[in-house]
Order: structure tokens, then sequence, then C-alpha cells
């Protein structure tokens, strides 16, 4: 899973969501009410509202989320996460731990989980940069996050749930 995830407050309007998954690259960001998971606005449900000619950017976010968010617990096996995404039709499940948020899980996160258990037990040096790296780099010379060294516009140390091992 990816412990570092990309939430907004549902008072929020859906212009700052799409704000937050530009900033930080991503499809996806968990709608929270008072830290709780309470939904998920995608990529897929901005681009399925935004032609019907609605002021769809000053809406707020609980009017476009999808509802009720389905989630694993961190204990649930790989095989049942995706078995549970290819049954609801979904590319991400939130990982929520006594009602906290702890991580979020991804095609990408299977797709790493998939390649190391394929090579196991010798991983190619290539393969073994891809499942490793979180973030592959595209661009070199950018600015790093004197906090978490990732690139500083790549950085999710601002707006974050982090797991509470960290």
């Amino acid at each position: 899973m990816t412990s570092k995830v990309i939430t907004v407050d549902i008072s929020e309007r859906v212009e700052e969501a799409l704000r937050l998954m530009i900033k930080f690259d991503v499809g996806s960001v968990i709608v929270t009410d008072k830290q709780k998971p309470v939904g998920i606005i995608t990529e897929r449900d901005i681009t399925r509202v935004a032609l019907r000619g609605d002021s769809l950017l000053k809406i707020p976010v609980r009017g476009l989320m999808s509802k009720p968010v389905q989630v694993v617990d961190p204990d649930t096996e790989v095989w049942r996460t995706f078995e549970m995404m290819l049954k609801l039709g979904v590319r991400r499940l939130p990982v929520v731990d006594n009602e906290k948020l702890v991580g979020i899980i991804t095609e990408k996160d299977l797709t790493r989980w998939v390649l190391r258990i394929f090579y196991e037990p010798t991983l190619p040096e290539e393969i073994r940069a891809l499942v490793q790296n979180q973030q592959i780099e595209a661009l070199t010379g950018r600015p790093r996050c004197p906090s978490c060294g990732n690139y500083q516009d790549e950085c999710v140390c601002v707006r974050t749930a982090v797991s509470p091992e960290e």
C-alpha cells in the first residue's frame, strides 16, 4: 500500500480536490469528514460530470464523491484486494484501521507486488528499481523536499494522512 494519501475535507469544493490531484500527480483524493474517510473523488468522476455544463469546480466535493467509500483493512490478503477491486470495478481502495485512514492500495501498488512475486527470489536490478521506488524519476535536476526527499512538486508532506509507523 501507499501510506501517504492525499485527502480533502468534505467542506471543500471540487476545485480544491482537482488542484490537489494535479499538484501531487494522483488520480484521486480521499474525502474526509473529521479525518474519517467518507468518499473518494477520482479523475473518472470529474470527467463524467465535466460535460454536463455545471459549474463543476464550485460544487462541494460531497456532491461529486463516490460514496460510501469501499475500504480494506491492513490485514486484508492481497488476493482478496485484487478480487474486491475487480468486482467493484475500482482502481484504488483506501486502507482503514479502526476508522482511521492509514493508506491506499492502487493498481500500481498491486503491479509492483506482482513483479516482486514473479521474480522471487532473484529480482533483476532493473525490476528492483521499479518495485522499490514508488516514484520513477522522469526528470532530473528538480529541487527535493527537505522533509521527505521527494521532488518538491510531488511532495506529499502537506495535506496527507500518514500511517502511525511514520
